[in-house]
């Protein structure tokens, strides 16, 4: 492999990472960004506004205007070769460039003329997307025009990024919850035995009048903090509506992001949980991008009419907890010394194959994230007959 494929691919993967490290729910943020779309179409007087975040198989058009798009594969992406470099892309008749006249929503009778795109670059240098506006007519946009673009891309990063810094807090506000909750409950108790012991005594026959009148504070006393503890469980419960999935929730995020993708290609994506355990909550941190990329690349790497399968569960014994996640596919399977390469990570600089290196692209990603949320990885593929991925996190009450 040349040095330059080499450095490609560790650009890539510190891109595609960092993307990951945001936790966006692909599906969920339209709204959020409907004004800021609507502007940079008004600005840049054209029909059409998207904000596009792509990830090693797909483009994510995160917030739209005038285009029903949501996912495409991407390399029909025109926003792939904006994201290359920090420069605004500006193509003034797609139809003419060799790179993209073949596209099919290019040739088209009623196809797409005018192209613009300004890659969002985040603070540490990375680009994860582009905001790019388009025209069915040939058009050419002002240098002043261009400015006000780039300032809207620029908004657009810093909102991402107040996303990430919010929830890179919610987390230590979770951490320092569990321990608030934990101490909630510690007190609790001796709480309760105090203001019984007050009770108790109120109507004990008792000479002296000022232990009555302690008594009293220690009751009045008790009482509250029980009702500030109680307050603090109830709080808590709140927040894991917000930051916690139950199996049939993480469910419905998996099959909005890829039932489509995967019936694009003519393949069947069965995702399966134990309703018996759907009542339990645990935290959605990392978790989207995790099974997301599992479940993009077995779509990349298997064939049309083929089937994956994900399965959810929670189980667990003496009081411990784990979510078991299983993504398996009939594909074409990896060769036991390929599957090696992937492993070891020669993928990245060795002669991998196509293959190794956009299985082992995801995989290491997919590796690092279930680390961090203290998992284990798993991985069994046959020649032939299809790779399973089995990711065990376990869960904190």
């Amino acid at each position: 492999m040349k040095m330059a494929d080499v450095e490609h691919n560790r650009i890539e993967y510190k891109r595609i990472k960092k993307l990951s490290e945001f936790d966006l729910d692909y599906g969920n943020l339209h709204e959020e960004f409907k004004g800021l779309v609507e502007l940079a179409a008004h600005v840049a007087g054209t029909e059409i506004s998207l904000i596009n975040l792509i990830d090693q198989h797909s483009q994510w058009s995160v917030s739209r205007h005038n285009l029903d798009v949501f996912q495409m594969d991407v390399e029909y992406s025109i926003c792939q070769h904006t994201i290359q470099s920090d420069h605004i892309m500006e193509i003034p008749h797609l139809g003419r460039d060799e790179r993209f006249s073949d596209r099919p929503f290019v040739k088209a009778d009623d196809g797409f003329r005018y192209y613009l795109g300004i890659p969002l670059k985040v603070k540490t240098g990375e680009n994860i997307g582009a905001l790019c506006v388009m025209d069915h007519q040939e058009k050419n946009v002002s240098e002043e025009k261009k400015k006000l673009l780039r300032l809207i891309a620029n908004e657009i990063v810093e909102k991402l990024e107040n996303k990430l810094n919010m929830d890179e807090l919610q987390e230590a506000l979770d951490k320092a919850t569990v321990q608030r909750n934990q101490l909630a409950h510690g007190v609790r108790g001796p709480i309760g035995g105090i203001l019984g012991l007050a009770t108790s005594t109120e109507n004990v026959p008792l000479e002296e009048e000022e232990f009555m009148q302690y008594m009293q504070m220690i009751k009045a006393s008790a009482a509250k903090l029980l009702e500030l503890t109680d307050d603090i469980l109830e709080r808590q419960k709140v927040q894991q509506q917000e930051n916690y999935f139950n199996l049939s929730g993480f469910k419905q995020h998996l099959d909005g992001l890829y039932e489509l993708p995967a019936r694009n290609k003519e393949i069947q994506l069965d995702i399966d949980i134990n309703q018996k355990e759907d009542h339990q909550k645990f935290p959605r941190r990392k978790l989207l991008p995790i099974v997301g990329n599992l479940i993009a690349n077995a779509i990349k790497f298997t064939p049309s009419q083929g089937t994956i399968g994900v399965d959810l569960d929670i189980s667990g014994k003496d009081g411990k907890r784990n979510l078991m996640i299983t993504v398996s596919d009939n594909g074409k399977g990896i060769p036991k010394e390929r599957l090696e390469n992937i492993k070891k990570l020669a993928w990245f600089e060795d002669h991998g194959t196509d293959y190794e290196k956009g299985y082992g692209l995801g995989l290491q990603l997919v590796t690092e994230m279930v680390e961090d949320i203290h998992g284990t990885l798993h991985i069994d593929s046959e020649e032939g007959k299809g790779t399973s991925v089995c990711i065990v996190v376990p869960l904190k009450d």
